[in-house]
This record gives C-alpha cells, structure tokens and sequence, in this order.
C-alpha cells in the first residue's frame, strides 16, 4: 500500500502541487486532478481492503490537505520558502518515497517501521498549565543533550526513511543544549518536517521570520478555546500573546496550525462556528489538533474529562467539519481513529512512539510508562530499532492488529473508539503490570496502583463505547453516514 502511496504522490503531489501554488486556473485544475488522484487511491482501490465508509472518511480527510493549501496559497499566506518546504520535503521527503527508503529494515525484520517520533527535548516551559500532562514548570532542568537529540533524529533517518519528527515539551523553544536552541537542530535537519506544538507565547516577530525562512518548520499553538478558556487554564494574558503569535506568522508565511484540548467545560465552545471560522478565517490556521483532556493521577482528574455523551456530540459535530461543506483539517486523535486506521502508538507501521526530556521511551504522549532509555540504549551500543522488540510494545502493536483484524472488512472493531490507554484501560493496565513498564512521573505511578482511577478508566470507556458502537455500526456497515458526504 505504502508503494502505490508513493507513486499516487509523486503523480499529484510533488508535480500538481507545484503548479497549484501558481495562478488561480491552474490551481483550481490542479485541485481537481490532486483531489480525484485520492478518491482513486482510497476509494477505487483500497487495496487494504478497509470497509468502505472509512477510506471515504480518509479520503475526505485528506482531500482537505490539499483544500487548506490551496486557500494558503489564495490568501497569499505562504512564504517562498514555506512553500518550497512543504513541497520539497513534506511532499518530497515524508509523503513520496517512504516505502522504498523502509525497503532496507522490512527486508530485515519482516514489517515496517513507525513513520515519526514525537520527542519533548526539554521539561522547561514560561508557564504553569492547570492538568498538564508533562507536569511542566520553569522549575524543571530536565533537557536532552543537542548530541542526543540528534543522534536520535539521524537513525531513524538512517534507519527507518524517516523524515517526519513532532515536537512536543514542556515549551520547545525554551529548548537550550550546548549553545544550540530548537531551531538550530530543525536547519541542520533541512531534508525533514517539523510540527510543533508550543504554547506560542514565546514566537514574537524574530522568530517567526525564522521559522519563515526554514520553511520546514509548522508549529501547532496550544489553546483551550476563547480567552475566558484559554487563561483559565494557561494563565492572565496568554490568549492575547497567541493572537499576537499568529498574527506574526501570518504575516511572515509560516503554515501553522492550533492545537485545541477538549474538556468537559470547553468542548462545545471548540467545535463553535465562532470559534473555529475565528481560528481558520480569521487568523489564518491551515489545520487544527484536537486532544480530548488525559487525566493521569487520581479518579478526580477524570472530572475534566469530556463525558461519553459530550464526546458522542464532538464525533457528530467533528464529522459535519471534516466531511461537510467547510472542508477542515480538524483531527481529533481518539474520535478520529478511522482517519488513521486505529491507534498508531508503539511504534506501529505508519505510527510513532514517545521520547521525553530524560530519554525516557513510552508507546505515546498519554501512554506515561516507559520501555527503555535513550541514554541506556546508545550506552549498551543498541540501536534505535531495538526499542520496538520491547514486550509491552510488542503487546500493544498485537492488539491494535486484533483490533483492525489486519483492516478486514466486517471484522474491524469500532475505530471510533480506538485507543488502549483511554478507551480500553483494562488491556492497558495489564500490559503495563504485566511488561513491568516504569511510571515516567508521580501522577502515573499513582494512576497505576489506584482502584478508584482504574474503575473509572474502565467504567468511562465501557459508556463510551456504548454509546459510540451504534454509530460505528450505522455509519461503516449500514452505509448511512453521519453527516452528508460532501460532493467530489
């Protein structure tokens, strides 16, 4: 699939996107083109033999890259290098390729890599977020050293084709090592992609000329929602320092995106025509996250949670987004499991796994249990590669092929529910038991050995799930969808 992948981009992406970001005609003709080449692609040919309804969920989806580029490009929102940087290497680099540049590592092992990692190079962070789930503070020193850094960044180049890293934190531009800052290492990697997601306080105009003329940098700024919402939580007077953010990288070109986190208290106020035409129209976002609040710790952290009848109305209200009239690249990473066939922690083919400030290794961001240590590994001269063999990665990428029934038809499981740690906590607090996994912090140590969170882990997926299965049902196997289907 990865291969005919490949050719599809190299036919649509790399040549019909170069001429959709010149005059209005050509692009519009080359949209249409771009946009059939996916339809063909997901929908005529599935060769994964996924049901139906959800390659044309991933097909619109990613029909919407193609929709946000083109608006960049008619707003005049891009800069040439930004521009040439999605082409050159998001396009050339992540999307064109991979499965010829994993050639070398399925010959050796017998399946593919993961595609990314999501690495935090420092704990440190200007601000003190209410339920973060890094725990972070200028407090923390914790930093990975820049030769770590990227050491890690060169093999799974080397190693896997990879070209694709997701930067979280605490606040990656307070990232110092050996005179060198995040930037530092994003220019000597020219031929990879960055998104980052940063709380964006600290990109004033330097930096956003910066990031401008890298091209191959797109950060994600973290809010909650109007300003009400987003101090709540961040602190007085953030949401005016993101407004001033965006408005320096809109007027420097630089593609970036939000990142939105849902919450029992906000999650209608996200989903908002207000809200979401402010963040898109408005202010020039091209594509948004949306993380559903992850309670680590003690039962009461689950308080925050959106409620399985909040999260049912947000698949509903997401689905009308996406595949509706407005065209958003909107992805929420539970609700829309279906858009990446399943959950891709673990180092899954296509996926990813989890490197924190200690060199600490875990299957995802909300999955707080580590396997092993960077600084461990390179120490006992193993490889990169060596972290996929651990036992609970092994255990979760099994249950996410269980899970998918290798994308066969009528037996995958509801996609809408896809994730171990949060939808289906029993299997997770097993595996983490059984493989003995290392809590990464104080708050997953608790969570791990309290009763009261384990009950309503469970108790809240099991609702969850109840109330998600009959849309699953209803919208993959009886043909009728959720929302009207957009016309091609």
């Amino acid at each position: 699939m990865k291969g005919q992948l490949d050719e599809l981009w190299k036919k649509i992406s790399l040549n019909t996107l170069e001429l959709a970001l010149r005059p209005k005609s050509i692009r519009r003709w080359a949209l249409a083109r771009g946009d059939k080449g996916l339809h063909d692609f997901f929908v005529n040919q599935n060769n994964g033999h996924i049901p139906q309804r959800v390659q044309e969920m991933r097909y619109l989806a990613t029909s919407n890259l193609l929709h946000a580029l083109d608006k960049a490009c008619e707003e005049r929102r891009l800069s040439n290098s930004t521009r040439r940087g999605f082409i050159r290497v998001f396009l050339g680099h992540v999307l064109t390729g991979e499965a010829e540049r994993m050639r070398p590592f399925r010959e050796a092992h017998g399946f593919e890599p993961p595609s990314f990692l999501t690495i935090s190079p420092t704990q440190n962070c200007n601000l003190l977020c209410q339920g973060c789930y890094a725990m972070s503070s200028s407090a923390e020193r914790a930093t990975l050293p820049y030769d770590v850094f990227r050491r890690i960044l060169q093999d799974k180049k080397d190693q896997w084709g990879s070209h694709l890293t997701v930067i979280s934190g605490g606040e990656p531009l307070m990232y110092k090592s050996k005179g060198n800052g995040l930037l530092d290492i994003v220019r000597e990697f020219d031929d990879c992609y960055f998104m980052m997601y940063t709380n964006g306080t600290l990109i004033n105009d330097d930096i956003a000329v910066q990031m401008s003329e890298l091209g191959n940098i797109s950060p994600a700024i973290s809010m909650e929602g109007w300003e009400a919402q987003t101090d709540g939580r961040r602190g007085e007077g953030v949401f005016q320092k993101i407004e001033k953010a965006m408005d320096h990288l809109r007027r420097h070109g630089v593609l970036f995106g939000v990142s939105l986190t849902a919450t029992r208290q906000n999650a209608e106020v996200l989903l908002s025509d207000a809200f979401l035409d402010y963040l898109f129209i408005e202010k020039g976002a091209a594509y948004a996250w949306i993380f559903q609040y992850m309670p680590i710790g003690r039962s009461s952290a689950l308080e925050k949670m959106v409620t399985p009848e909040q999260r049912q109305w947000m698949l509903k209200r997401e689905s009308e987004l996406i595949f509706g009239e407005k065209k958003l690249f909107l992805i929420d990473f539970w609700n829309g499991g279906a858009l990446s066939a399943g959950c891709i922690s673990a180092g899954r083919t296509g996926g990813y796994f989890y490197i924190d400030w200690n060199g600490n290794v875990s299957p995802c961001v909300f999955f707080p249990y580590a396997v092993d240590n960077i600084h461990r590994m390179y120490q006992s001269n193993r490889s990169l590669s060596s972290i996929l063999s651990a036992p609970l990665f092994e255990s979760i990428r099994s249950w996410q092929q269980n899970y998918r029934k290798n994308g066969s038809g009528v037996q995958m499981q509801n996609l809408f529910v896809p994730c171990p740690i949060r939808d289906h906590y029993a299997f997770a607090h097993d595996a983490i038991s059984r493989y003995g996994a290392k809590p990464m912090d104080e708050a997953a140590a608790f969570a791990i050995q309290d009763q009261g969170y384990h009950s309503a882990m469970v108790e809240n997926g099991r609702k969850t799930a109840e109330l998600l299965n009959p849309m699953w049902e209803e919208e993959i196997f009886s043909g009728k969808p959720i929302c009207r289907t957009r016309k091609t």
